[in-house]
């Protein structure tokens, strides 16, 4: 998430939609009072070698000291061994944090305040936190996020069973107190022409946007190719709404 008082915006960060690599474009803009929360220490190594870096989301500023400091000693060499550990918990802003306790936690007059995030297909969010289920500890430590058929069809029955796949239905994330949907949904797809249009909109400059946690590129992959009939109507039913909402098309299982 990022609260940018520089520019008079909130961006609320869903999963699987590119949220980490406009996290990171979007940190560069940022003023010294703006709210930039962490993400993970791989790609916050990425965010500070473009120019960003987290700020002000911790309830003790002494914590965002320590945490910075730590990522500005990681080298090329280091980088492989990440410690998670070193993740600060406990925050007053943290990754994926929603609009609506984003306000709560706030608490001052962001009025006028332009809120946005970026979406696209559900089968293809499902798709990319799948493969990214299946193989994060690699891309933790350096390696790439690549998982085959097999697995994929598998995690998304266990999701579906457990329910972690509603993880990925980031409609809820993008309400104020009151039920409403507030936030201008970017559309992945036309990334990151869309991303440069909207901040023009507010006079900012377009900055890079790169390509963080490179995994599957679902958005090519034909859903029924991967995901059997039944996946494809479990699908259909839990994010009915936001296929709604961001006009996506329903595939007929």
């Amino acid at each position: 998430m990022i609260l940018s008082h520089r520019w008079r915006f909130i961006f609320v960060k869903g999963r699987k939609v590119a949220g980490t690599s406009v996290e990171i474009a979007l940190s560069t803009l940022c003023g010294v009072h703006d709210i930039v929360t962490p993400i993970t220490l791989r790609d916050e190594v990425i965010r500070l070698h473009a120019g960003g870096q987290c700020r002000n989301y911790a309830w003790d500023p002494a914590q965002e000291s320590s945490y910075c400091a730590a990522i500005a000693q990681i080298t090329p060499s280091t980088e492989d061994g990440l410690d998670p550990r070193l993740m600060p918990g406990g925050l007053r802003y943290y990754n994926h944090i929603s609009l609506r306790e984003t306000l709560r936690r706030h608490g001052g007059d962001l009025t006028g305040y332009r809120v946005f995030c970026v979406e696209r297909s559900p089968y293809s969010k499902v798709l990319s936190w799948a493969n990214m289920r299946a193989s994060f500890a690699n891309y933790a430590s350096g390696g790439s996020m690549r998982a085959d058929r097999e697995q994929l069809s598998k995690i998304v029955d266990e999701g579906l069973a457990d329910g972690s796949i509603s993880l990925t239905r980031n409609i809820d994330l993008y309400r104020t107190s009151d039920g409403h949907v507030a936030a201008r949904a970017l559309r992945y797809a036309e990334l990151p022409g869309a991303l440069h249009r909207f901040l023009a909109e507010l006079g900012a400059s377009a900055p890079v946007l790169p390509h963080a946690k490179k995994g599957l590129m679902s958005d090519t992959l034909d859903p029924r190719a991967l995901l059997r009939p039944d996946q494809i109507a479990a699908l259909n039913d839990l994010f009915r709404e936001e296929f709604q909402a961001f006009c996506y098309p329903i595939i007929d299982p």
